[in-house]
């Protein structure tokens, strides 16, 4: 029978040392040769008839590697199981030499969970934002929405103002010479957003159409091409194209446009349905933010550095994904350097204490997540995705990922009791307010 011993290096590491019989030993090194003979060829015997002392002078390194390898695979789980350690991961395993007729001695350094006690849950003092409608955030979602469904048409007879679209040929020069990366031929340019050279728009407003101008310019000295930074470039522009933005009409012509609605107030009562939805997503996870703020200070314990850094791989792999939803091939971006993923760990250590903390109420308060609170969640979802719910549930079995809903549903059911008994004070806020209160905390910063 393997003995075990589990030795406490800190509060998440843990040695444990195990020693397997020796007629363990015997057995698997016996099942090695006895696999060995039956396939074995050497020089001078047929396939499988090569006694055992001669295949054991040939092999007898390969054969007690690969039954320590078999013998800490089939005894370090069960060992794990019976004293009741689930890691978090495996820093290393030390075994020693593996003897026919002695016992087989192994040590594995672990990471592990921290015991967590949670206390002073309960009777939190938080502050609830109270954000009323502004009907000035209507207005505004509605003029981003013209601006989004604008035209573009041919200027009148007027000269080229900020916010026009042109079409441009830039013939650029240093020294007489002509700078290929700085001259372009039918090249799209929204006046006012100097996406060609810094501070170069300007230089476009007042022309026409067919109409050429030169400019003289003074390259940075900070220019990304060092041959040519910090000297003086002309350009020669020819307008060949000019547009302006035309903004549709704000009606319910407009409204049917958008293809969901027959009137303008339809559209109106849409979005303020939407801000409100944000605001109160906004207040929910404010009222998260605090219960996690107060619990990481009421309650100190070391997290495992395993944990941290694979809430750090996590991170990072949302940012890839946000990356491929926006259009960019990850493939072309750096990997993230160890300088990168220093100044990540410090939010990732708290979302691992957040997590550890969370589950950590749950359980001292039972609190669970049945079938049927599991089924109104997945209900839930699939209306706000605007599917069935039977397409839904079979997209999370067969991705593995219902029990990751389940674990959802029961992080916010943790949530709304410790917020249930916290004390709260609430608190009107306006945008206007907040966006004062944003600019004064980065020029404290500054």
């Amino acid at each position: 029978m393997t003995t075990i011993q589990v030795e406490d290096l800190s509060s998440v590491k843990k040695k444990v040392t195990l020693e397997v019989p020796e007629s363990k030993v015997a057995e698997v090194i016996d099942s090695q040769y006895r696999d060995l003979k039956k396939n074995v060829q050497l020089k001078g015997f047929r396939k499988g008839k090569a006694p055992l002392e001669v295949i054991r002078s040939y092999f007898k390194s390969q054969v007690e590697e690969e039954a320590a390898r078999k013998l800490i695979e089939e005894t370090f789980q069960p060992a794990l199981d019976e004293k009741k350690i689930t890691p978090v991961s495996v820093i290393k395993i030390d075994p020693e030499s593996l003897e026919l007729g002695k016992p087989f001695k192994y040590t594995a350094e672990i990471e592990v969970p921290p015991p967590i006690d949670v206390q002073d849950y309960k009777g939190i003092e938080l502050t609830k934002n109270i954000r009323s409608l502004d009907e000035k955030q209507v207005d505004e979602r509605l003029q981003n929405l013209r601006e989004r469904n604008a035209r573009l048409s041919p200027i009148p007879d007027r000269p080229i103002q900020e916010g026009d679209h042109l079409v441009v040929d830039i013939k650029s020069e240093v020294d007489g010479q002509v700078v290929d990366s700085l001259t372009v031929t039918d090249y799209h340019i929204e006046i006012g957003r100097d996406f060609y050279l810094p501070e170069f728009d300007k230089n476009l407003t007042g022309m026409k159409v067919d109409e050429s101008k030169q400019v003289t310019l003074d390259l940075p000295e900070d220019f990304p091409r060092k041959a040519i930074a910090g000297k003086t470039a002309t350009f020669d522009i020819l307008v060949k194209e000019a547009k302006e933005r035309i903004l549709p009409e704000l009606d319910d012509d407009f409204a049917k446009d958008l293809g969901e609605f027959e009137t303008l107030e339809a559209v109106r009562e849409e979005i303020r349905k939407d801000i409100q939805e944000n605001s109160e997503n906004q207040t929910k996870r404010e009222i998260e933010n605090g219960i996690i703020d107060f619990l990481i200070e009421k309650n100190e314990f070391e997290v495992p550095a395993a944990m941290v850094e694979q809430q750090v791989e996590q991170t990072i792999k949302q940012s890839l994904q946000s990356l491929v939803m926006h259009g960019i091939d990850p493939k072309q971006m750096p990997a993230p350097t160890e300088a990168q993923r220093i100044k990540m760990r410090p939010a990732a250590v708290r979302i691992v204490k957040a997590g550890l903390l969370i589950k950590a109420v749950g359980e001292k308060e039972d609190i669970e997540v049945s079938d049927n609170e599991l089924e109104t969640g997945i209900q839930e979802r699939a209306e706000q995705l605007g599917m069935s719910v039977d397409y839904l549930k079979d997209q999370l079995e067969q991705n593995s990922m219902l029990e990751d809903m389940r674990a959802g549903i029961l992080q916010d059911k943790i949530y709304k009791f410790i917020e249930k008994n916290a004390i709260i004070t609430e608190k009107e806020v306006s945008e206007l307010q907040e966006s004062a209160e944003s600019d004064t905390e980065t020029a404290g910063k500054e």
